[in-house]
Order: C-alpha cells, then structure tokens, then sequence
C-alpha cells in the first residue's frame, strides 16, 4: 500500500511537472516567435516607408519634368506656327484667328498628372498605415503573452519589444497637448 502511495505521488509528481515544462516550451516558444515577427514586420515597415518615398518622389519628378517639356515645346512650336499663319501678303489675318483653331497647351493633362501623384500619395500612405497597424498587433500579442498569465509566470525576465511607429512632429505636439487647432489646410 505505501509503495502504491508513494508510486502514485511520483506519478503525480511526473505528470504535474511534464505538464508545466510542455507550458513552459510552449509559451517560450510562442513569445520567440512573436519577437521574430515583430522584428521582420519593422523590416517590412522600414522597406515599404522607403518604397513609399521613392514612388511619391519619382512619380512627383516624371509628372515635374513632363509638364516641363511640355511647356518648353509649346513654347517652341507656338510663335513658329503663329508668324507663319499671319504674316505675310494675305489680309484678314485677325478674321483667321477667330475662326481657325489654334494650338492649345493642354492644361487638363498637366492637372491629370498631379492628380496621379494624389492618388500614388494616398494609395502609398495608406499602404504604409497598414503594415504599421501590423507591426502593432504583432508587438501587442507579444506583450499580452509577456504580461499575461500563464506566460508571466514563465516569461518574467523577458523584456518587451522596442518598435519604431513612424508619425510627425505636428502628431507629437497634438499628443503632447492634447489639442489640434490648426484645421486650415491651405494656409495664405
């Protein structure tokens, strides 16, 4: 009866004590993972801020130097196809001009492509925003498994992840105030 006691207990002893290390290499596990993956997703975030950048900026340049060339041309052809048309021997050169079509620089296409430069700003910013929100979920589960129960019982030592939210100098005066009073977009 005592050796079955003392078995029992042992067996106990065993079972409790496997149970608790298997939690232990879970929870362990789980928290490098997380680490692993905040660590890639701030990769991510670093590679996509400076894709960001360099799209805004080379779509900014194409649209800058086409409608450079654009005016540059105008410019070139306009005053040739003007003396050519109304110089010379012929009368009635001021009727001409209002009834014959002349060369027209296309304002609409110089606004088509800043309006594409809006749209690759926004689309990229919002992109951003995404991997950023992420970042934060994957930083937050890897604070919850640190801080939580059962993983603080095992995790107690670790520390929490430094991660790195791009945001601006205006959104830091906002937070350190508490107030936002400049609602003026286009300031004169």
């Amino acid at each position: 009866m005592r050796k079955t006691i003392i078995l029992v207990a042992i067996g106990l002893f065993a079972f409790v004590g496997g149970c608790t290390t298997m939690s232990w290499i879970r929870t362990s596990n789980k928290e490098i993972k997380l680490r692993n993956e905040v660590s890639a997703q701030q990769d991510v975030c670093k590679a996509f801020f400076d894709n960001m950048f360099k799209s805004i900026a080379q779509v900014a340049e194409v649209a800058d130097v086409k409608m450079d060339k654009s005016k540059e041309a105008f410019k070139e052809i306009y005053p040739a196809l003007i003396e050519g048309r109304y110089s010379g021997e012929k009368g009635g050169a001021l009727m001409k001009w209002v009834t014959e079509s002349n060369p027209q620089f296309d304002i609409s296409a110089a606004g088509s492509l800043y309006d594409k430069l809006a749209d690759v700003i926004e689309a990229k910013r919002n992109e951003f925003f995404t991997e950023q929100k992420k970042l934060t979920s994957i930083n937050n589960q890897h604070k919850n498994i640190i801080e939580t129960w059962p993983g603080s019982w095992f995790l107690s030592g670790r520390d929490t992840i430094v991660i790195t939210i791009i945001t601006s100098t205006k959104t830091k005066e906002v937070y350190a105030t508490g107030e936002e009073n400049d609602i003026k977009l286009f300031k004169n």
